[in-house]
């Protein structure tokens, strides 16, 4: 009994932390001299069915902080950024005896860093005045997490997945005027936990596409719409695999608030409409406030 808390709690982490999808316009152009502080509040559930009729439920809330600083390379606006998040999961069960359990504290630390690819230009505030935005754009990031967080073998429920994962992500943009439309092409790339109960915990990549509108609705606000496919992520324990591909569709909305003193609030949701068989279902919802020093 132990063995099986400690394997479906792991779980649990393992899948909550493997997808770290775009929000609309992050790829935006801003001047080159440009630091973004953001805090973000993020609630999710997923359930993931562990038998015929047992399903696990996480209850993730986590606290993040990011600060990135833009800069100039080779004329093209680039980025670096370091995120820590403060975890709280919940777990339980639907159809199976079992008390819940829970486990919190600081989480893995996340970099990131990106670049421009097509017309998104290192400028400096006067020039970004008079910059048109209209046309394609691109640009391509990575994010890479770090498993720096508290982790204990044996224990039910852990904030980290004890691995590393690295995120690459590539974005095309078209704008017009008020109208942004993007396309982005990801994946996830997981090293294998050795350190897991029953031997080592192994996870093939995820790969993500994803279609995101926004339209400014005025100067200071921005809505958007979002739909995403995921496929792959197939996770073997000890040896067994689990047959639990991915093979998704989700939804989602955003609006963004630009708010006096260089400040911003943007709200985000996300929910499933298709789910492969066997595989995790999860809906999230993000508030997020942005400072630019």
């Amino acid at each position: 009994m132990n063995q099986l808390k400690a394997g479906l709690g792991l779980a649990v982490v393992v899948l909550s932390l493997q997808l770290q999808a775009a929000d609309p316009r992050q790829f935006g152009v801003v001047a080159e001299d440009t630091s973004r502080t953001s805090v973000r509040f993020r609630m999710q559930e997923k359930e993931s069915p562990r038998g015929p009729r047992m399903i696990e439920v996480e209850d993730k809330t986590s606290f993040s902080i990011r600060h990135a600083q833009y800069f100039s390379v080779a004329d093209r606006l680039a980025y670096m950024a370091i995120q820590v998040p403060y975890v709280t999961v919940e777990e339980s069960f639907k159809n199976y005896r079992r008390p819940p359990a829970e486990a919190d504290g600081i989480g893995d630390v996340m970099i990131g860093m990106g670049i421009g690819v097509y017309r998104m230009p290192a400028l400096d505030a006067a020039a970004l005045k008079n910059y048109d935005r209209n046309g394609f754009s691109s640009g391509c990031a990575m994010q890479v997490a770090i498993p720096t967080a508290s982790y204990v073998k044996n224990q039910s429920t852990n904030i980290t997945n004890n691995r590393w994962m690295v995120m690459p992500e590539c974005q095309l943009g078209w704008t017009q005027n008020q109208w942004l439309l993007e396309g982005t092409l990801g994946m996830n790339w997981f090293s294998d936990n050795t350190d897991y109960y029953s031997g080592t915990f192994e996870q093939e990549n995820i790969y993500r596409a994803k279609v995101m509108a926004s339209y400014s609705v005025v100067r200071s606000v921005w809505v958007g719409a979002t739909l995403e496919y995921q496929n792959g992520g197939e996770v073997t324990r000890g040896g067994r695999k689990a047959n639990d591909s991915l093979n998704n569709w989700l939804a989602g909305a955003a609006m963004n608030f630009r708010l006096p003193g260089q400040n911003s609030l943007r709200f985000v949701g996300e929910w499933p409409i298709s789910t492969a068989k066997g595989a995790s279902e999860s809906k999230e919802i993000s508030v997020v406030f942005s400072h630019v020093w």
